[in-house]
Formats: structure tokens, sequence, C-alpha cells
């Protein structure tokens, strides 16, 4: 695994911003991470990237614990915060220049490198301007840039395509979609439509805990199902979960005995199965139905799970 999360917690003071976070990502693909202002999307990534320390918790990348030994961790990243620093005097080319030598590129290999970066990030035309006189679109581009030298195992992106035009978006959607290829990339957003369209995988944070983990995949597929049934509510997410092809089951709501869930599948054969078990264990099934939509469909339903239990 190239990241491995466990029961991350962050809190300041009686704030709690990140709750009991867990999940892992392997060795290459782009996985989105959504949810709302205040969810503890950027925390995450920060203390991912080990610029911020947890509460509790551990966290794993290419292998390093980032407790033990965050230069290991900082060796294998690339990471691209909301506001990328950089020294508005500098022009682009001396800035990564400076940024690969920090990172430990060899002087021989220095000038290739920044090269290599300035071409994947549409530089190279305005390689000789300073930062500070830049937009805020080309900026994020910089950014970008110096999240890629040195070819990290792991790309940590805080919302990648803020700022940039439309152009500007769909080279970054592009160029974000070659790069999972050969390593992991983590991004997050707020625009459900482009997590949609460039992430296999979408991890929903709602109130710093992570609300759902989804498949784009099986959205699309139709094969997931919701169901609302009448049963003993841990019994009932025992039975789901246990049905064959199921890879998630969520609690969607629970009212007078009756319990809605969202179930993730491989097969649409699962719900057959749900509606089998129902009626030799007796429960009662008052609503039965396949999930097929978009990823905004089910990020509004998981907020508005979110929303009653808050309330």
């Amino acid at each position: 695994m190239s990241i491995v999360v466990r029961e991350l917690t962050k809190t300041y003071g009686a704030l709690r911003a990140v709750d009991g976070v867990s999940f892992d990502i392997g060795s290459s693909g782009l996985v989105g991470l959504i949810g709302p202002n205040g969810a503890g999307k950027s925390t995450i990534l920060r203390i991912v990237s080990t610029f911020l320390s947890p509460t509790s918790g551990r966290v794993i990348v290419a292998g390093r614990d980032a407790a033990v030994d965050p230069q290991g961790v900082q060796r294998n990243i690339g990471y691209l915060p909301e506001n990328p620093p950089g020294q508005h005097e500098a022009r682009i080319e001396e800035y990564l220049a400076f940024r690969a030598r920090l990172k430990g590129v060899d002087r021989r290999d220095r000038r290739n490198e920044v090269d290599r970066c300035l071409e994947l990030c549409q530089l190279r035309p305005v390689r000789r301007r300073l930062i500070g006189r830049l937009s805020l679109g080309f900026r994020r581009r910089v950014g970008l840039a110096d999240a890629l030298l040195c070819a990290p195992r792991v790309l940590l992106l805080d919302e990648p395509t803020i700022g940039l035009d439309p152009l500007q978006i769909r080279e970054t959607r592009k160029l974000l979609a070659d790069l999972a290829h050969e390593c992991v990339v983590l991004l997050s957003t707020h625009l459900l439509a482009e997590a949609e369209g460039l992430c296999g995988r979408i991890l929903v944070l709602l109130r710093g805990r992570l609300a759902a983990d989804l498949n784009i995949a099986e959205l699309r597929s139709g094969s997931g199902f919701e169901i609302e049934l009448c049963g003993p509510r841990t019994e009932c997410e025992r039975m789901l979960a246990s049905l064959p092809q199921v890879t998630s089951v969520i609690l969607l709501a629970t009212q007078g005995g009756w319990h809605s869930f969202m179930v993730a599948a491989h097969s649409a054969r699962a719900r057959e199965l749900a509606a089998h078990q129902c009626q030799e264990r007796g429960w009662g099934l008052r609503e039965l139905r396949s999930t097929r939509g978009t990823l905004e469909d089910h990020f509004v339903r998981l907020a508005m799970r979110g929303t009653q239990e808050a309330a």
C-alpha cells in the first residue's frame, strides 16, 4: 500500500477536525477526497504530508511511518497545498531549481528535472517570469510543477484546478490521469463532476468522519442498491455485509425500527439475495431499489443523512 491511514484524529481544543478516519490506498490510481467546507479534507492532506501532526492515529506512506520517519515520507511525496508557497521575487525556473536542490536532486540532473516539470505543467513559455506577477492559475501550476519534482510515488493535491481557466483545467486533468498510471494521486476537490470524471474511487468526508468509500464503476453499473427493512439494526447490517459481491454497507437513516442502508456491490444478484434473506428471517421490507446514478446523487443523500444525525 502507498498510503495507510488508521484511526486518524485531529482536534483543536473542543473542535474535532478529523474524527477516527481510516483508509488504505494501493500503489497507483487516482482517489478523490470530497466533502463540504470544514469536512477535514485539507487537514488530512496536511497530516499525510507530515506538515501537520495528528492528535492520534497512524499514517504510513510508501512503507514509512510518518511519526517515526517524516523525512522518509517527504522523500516519497509531492504536495500541492491549497495556497502553494512561492518566492514572489524569484523567476519560475529559478524557484523550481531551488526546490529541486532542497529535495536532493543532483546538480548534474537538476536542469533536466526542472525542464521536465516545466513541460508537464505547460510552463515553458513563461519560465522566466516572476512568480509574484503571475495569475492565480499560473501560480498553482508552479505549485504543481514543484510537487512533481523527483517523480514522487504519492501526489497529494489540495484543489489542484482552483483558479485555472477552462483550457488549463482540461490540460491538468489529462496530466493527472496520466500520472495516476505511475503513482498514487490523492486529491481534494469541491467539484463533484471533476471527482467523478477523474477518480476511480471517492472518499466522502462529513464533519471530520469518513462517511463513505465509493467505487465509481459500481455507482455507474447499477449493481448497488438502497434497502429499507425492519429488524435488529446490527443484524441487518451484518446480513447485508455478508452477501456475496457486497463491498460496503452504509446506514442512511433509522426511524421507528426501520433502517435504510446504501449497499455497494459488484453484482445485481446481491439485491435478490437481500430480499430473500429478509423473507427468511421474517423482517419487514419496505423499499429495495437500484442506486445507479451520479456521484452528486449519492453525496446529497449522505449529506442529508449527516444533517439529520447532527440535528
